[in-house]
């Protein structure tokens, strides 16, 4: 392909790319190890970016010719050009001189592009899957599912939630349309499901009384009997809470927005890591993923980075001073009603 045509296809390429990005953002699924990533991609190779010629000055899209070292996957040693987006849209800035392990996919009209959800890197950081790539059976017994499950906690005072380690015992289980396998993750939270047919499956994790959602189900696929799938899950415990809002002659309000917060919290101007809930047309709230911990309800409880002050602070059940709030203990798996927050200054 010439240098103007290329231009050309990559121009069109980049509008439809950069329209679909500006609709539905960079929100692509990684592609696992090198195990998976192989075989969803449609070339795999070891080379050099020789050139990077952007396209324009406004989607900073390239064009880049590579020197294939090594192919891997439905390639050969040679010259292969690669569509880029560049920094930004889940494009992959590949630089000149640069040697890469690339996972690239084909577009409808067969050319070659690459992304930032692919596991494309430098070769200085791709040992794991050179060792993969270089090693790889002729054959194999059959397509693998495996993974980790483990326990995330967050304190109803804390805006970021820690890893309690692995969960031992979950079951986990594929099922395709001719068959279904099952497993127990161990103490070290892993499963492993080998020697599966190729083709779609769906895999299911139960989980304990306590934990959403229940069951988790992933789709898959295995397109190789050297292939794999990898299901890493964290999960943490869940209570729910619900109530009703309604004005000082007890008529149910909607739009208001309802705040739970740590009770240690209560009248100290609490940071928005819960955010808050709006009532429906009856005047009811749900809070449907909170952490276990002992809560206080109410509205303008929470501050709004960078916006005004949302109004005086009112407590369950509708009391302005925090010592006077209702306060709820939820435990995991909890449904609880709290009960009725009056607002009377409205």
């Amino acid at each position: 392909m010439t240098s103007v045509s290329w231009r050309v296809f990559a121009a069109v390429a980049v509008l439809t790319v950069a329209a679909e990005n500006r609709a539905f953002g960079c929100s692509c699924m990684m592609s696992g190890p090198p195990c998976q990533a192989t075989w969803t991609a449609d070339v795999v190779f070891a080379g050099t970016a020789v050139s990077v010629e952007p396209i324009d000055l406004h989607s900073l899209a390239a064009v880049v010719k590579f020197q294939v070292e090594r192919g891997f996957m439905n390639s050969v040693a040679g010259g292969v050009v690669v569509l880029t987006m560049g920094p930004g849209n889940c494009s992959y800035s590949f630089k000149a001189g640069g040697k890469y392990l690339v996972y690239a996919s084909r577009t409808g009209s067969s050319e070659l592009t690459a992304s930032i959800c692919s596991r494309t890197r430098p070769i200085a950081e791709a040992e794991e899957d050179l060792r993969y790539l270089t090693t790889m059976a002729a054959t194999g017994s059959g397509g693998r599912v495996y993974g980790r499950i483990n326990e995330l906690k967050r304190h109803p005072a804390e805006s970021e939630a820690v890893d309690y380690g692995p969960v031992e015992g979950i079951g986990v289980s594929v099922r395709g349309t001719t068959f279904f396998r099952d497993a127990v993750t161990g103490a070290d939270g892993r499963f492993d499901i080998p020697n599966l047919p190729l083709g779609k499956a769906t895999v299911t994790i139960v989980l304990p009384f306590g934990f959403e959602p229940s069951p988790v189900e992933q789709e898959i696929e295995l397109r190789d009997v050297r292939s794999c799938s990898e299901v890493n899950l964290p999960i943490q415990q869940i209570a729910r809470a619900s109530g009703l809002v309604v004005d000082a002659s007890g008529r149910p309000l909607a739009g208001v927005s309802v705040d739970a917060v740590a009770a240690e919290l209560a009248g100290f101007d609490p940071p928005p890591h819960q955010y808050p809930v709006k009532t429906d047309e009856r005047g009811t709230f749900a809070f449907t993923t909170l952490p276990p911990g002992v809560y206080v309800f109410g509205v303008n409880l929470t501050k709004v980075p960078y916006g005004p002050p949302r109004g005086k602070s009112l407590f369950l059940p509708g009391t302005a001073v925090a010592s006077e709030a209702t306060v709820i203990e939820l435990k995991a798996g909890d449904m609880k009603e709290v009960g009725t927050l009056r607002l009377v200054d409205r």
